[in-house]
């Protein structure tokens, strides 16, 4: 009764219409997944290589009794097979790692995807066209446009990362979270059209372990274990078709027919060997701290989570709620309001589902009027929305925006360089610089969002004011908004990105700086100083402090300008409890002082 509530559930979360026939055979796989389901029961599992391969073809082609079709069908289908777990409306794009733009990996069904590949139709013998193995429901994935149009007919080619990209071997790499999926594709179109979709023909590495078959299928189907989204996804795909991708219902058939280290065996009473289900999970994140804030944004990052295969990506919740994933140990959170604080923490997951406990929340205020950290009418923000030159060539840039003049060298600006989706406009830059007009009201920090939209090495870009180095910007190709504090330059200021040594081509987007704030970086003048806080350094998150009003209101801010925290109707000579604050320096403040601590 469980089993099939839980079945129910499932069902209504995906929407799914399903015949009662097909409701029973879902029962049986669950019932029963220790051993192989009744759909295999005329398979003969103590024969090996190519005889079970060629057992495994006649079945999985016997029971192909539907076909979809290219159009209507496979996009009919989609909206149920690709339905995102957590966001049913939306569906998860092969290839997909981030939260928007080219490489999103959840978008709405009424937003723009096609129809992917994964075998490359022109690879096939002959040609796959789009029907047949061309339309298979167990074949095809929906991806983004651009992204499909890159990976082309590309052959797969190992690589590192949640991105996919162009390896330079000029293969495609299509992300940790993908491979696995990739190779039991290919493993499926392998056994069901047999020399029509020849893996080596499609795959880039060497064949060690069997002559018909690449190392790197095998290899990925070890590192990526099957996900319950995939799971889902052959059950949906079969009550259509009829037919299963056997290497989703257990990988170690894999090693069996063509060798190679021991993939996971999901059926342990029909084969001995093989691996079992990876049920650790990953290490608690630590050390949480916000990098940077705007009033509408929160920059995090913490220190990464371990686990005995990989960690995948990180869930990140904002008051309780989970607001955005990541697949690297940092993260901005958009879509906030000002002057609100709000409360942060972070989860790592695993391939297979695997979850971490919460690391340690932290509290964060977003900047508004009255704070340190409020964006004055003289700081700014560079979209590069102005941008009228769009061009593919590297060249010389000039534009205006909001009264400051900016200048790129060796600068392209078309729709491939873009960050955050077609309709948002970015830079990319190739050893050179991006570099504004005089601008007044100094700066206090800057944040900008950098991404390699091609094959080039990570690195540095170095941030000067005024023709001096303030910073390095990492880049790399996974998109990442980076902050550097602490800047402090008062009075006219010029801007500057410069990388004059590689030639690594970095595109940016969502620049921006506060103003100078003497408040948020500087203690006030011993001459007026009353103020007394002790300890301090400050132990055990707890101070006592003295020199104030009766029932005044005691607010921390980080160095950065970010309020941590608010204490009101403290007492003279009153105990101040803190929320577990990192370690580090913060400003005291009080009606008309302030003070610096260091928290231990």
């Amino acid at each position: 009764m469980i089993i099939l509530q839980q079945l129910l559930k499932l069902i209504k979360s995906y929407r799914m219409k399903l015949k009662f026939s097909f409701l029973a055979s879902l029962i049986s796989f669950v019932s029963f997944a220790q051993s192989a389901p009744a759909y295999y029961s005329g398979i003969n599992f103590s024969k090996t290589k190519n005889e079970l391969k060629n057992d495994l073809a006649t079945l999985i082609t016997t029971t192909h009794t539907q076909t979809i079709s290219y159009s209507a069908g496979l996009a009919s289908l989609f909206k149920t097979s690709d339905a995102d777990p957590e966001n049913p409306s939306n569906m998860l794009l092969i290839y997909g790692s981030q939260s928007s733009g080219t490489h999103q990996r959840s978008r709405p069904y009424t937003g723009q995807w096609n129809r992917e590949h994964v075998y490359a139709k022109s690879k096939g013998t002959p040609n796959l066209g789009e029907s047949g193995p061309g339309s298979d429901g167990h074949h095809l994935r929906p991806a983004d446009n651009t992204l499909n149009s890159t990976r082309g007919s590309l052959l797969f080619d190992d690589g590192t990362g949640a991105t996919a990209y162009k390896t330079s071997r000029g293969g495609w790499y299509p992300g940790a979270e993908w491979k696995g999926d990739v190779a039991r594709i290919l493993m499926y179109m392998y056994v069901r059209y047999n020399s029509r979709c020849l893996p080596l023909n499609i795959t880039m590495n060497p064949a060690t372990y069997s002559s018909d078959f690449p190392d790197i299928l095998l290899k990925w189907n070890i590192e990526d274990p099957v996900s319950d989204f995939e799971r889902q996804r052959n059950n949906v795909v079969a009550g259509i078709q009829k037919n299963r991708n056997p290497f989703i219902d257990n990988p170690y058939l894999a090693t069996v027919i063509w060798g190679g280290p021991s993939a996971q065996n999901t059926w342990p009473d029909t084969f001995n060997g093989g691996t079992t289900a990876d049920t650790e999970a990953p290490s608690t994140p630590l050390n949480l701290v916000s990098t940077g804030a705007t009033a509408n944004t929160v920059s995090l990052s913490w220190t990464a989570s371990t686990d005995n295969i990989g960690v995948t990506g990180y869930d990140i919740y904002v008051d309780n709620v989970l607001k955005t994933s990541v697949s690297a140990n940092s993260g901005t959170v958009t879509g906030l309001t000002s002057s609100t604080q709000y409360s942060f923490y972070v989860v790592a997951k695993d391939a297979a589902g695997n979850r971490s406990g919460d690391s340690a929340a932290i509290l964060v205020t977003t900047p508004g009027p009255g704070n340190p950290g409020e964006e004055e009418p003289s700081c700014g923000i560079e979209n590069f929305e102005t941008i009228t030159d769009v061009t593919s060539t590297y060249s010389a840039k000039e534009w205006l925006n909001k009264g400051i003049t900016w200048t790129a060298t060796n600068a392209r600006t078309d729709k491939q360089v873009y960050i955050d989706g077609d309709s948002n406009k970015a830079i990319c830059i190739r050893k050179g610089s991006l570099k504004s007009s005089t601008i007044s009201g100094g700066i206090g920090s800057l944040t900008v969002k950098t991404y390699l939209p091609f094959s080039d090495a990570s690195g540095n870009y170095t941030l000067k004011v005024n023709g001096v180095a303030k910073g390095q910007i990492p880049y790399s190709k996974t998109a990442a908004t980076v902050t550097i504090n602490d800047i402090n330059v008062s009075g006219n200021i010029v801007i500057e990105l410069v990388d004059d040594v590689t030639s690594n081509r970095v595109s940016f987007d969502n620049l921006s700086w506060t103003c100078y704030s003497k408040l948020a970086t500087e203690d006030s003048s011993a001459k007026n100083q009353k103020l007394s806080i002790y300890p301090n350094p400050v132990k055990n998150n707890q101070f006592y402090i003295s020199g104030i009003d009766k029932n005044e209101t005691v607010k921390i801010y980080s160095l950065s300008g970010q309020l941590v925290q608010t204490i009101d109707k403290v007492e003279d000579k009153g105990k101040v409890n803190l929320h577990k604050l990192p370690k580090g320096a913060y400003v005291v403040k009080t009606k008309n002082q302030s003070s610096k601590i260091i928290v231990e």
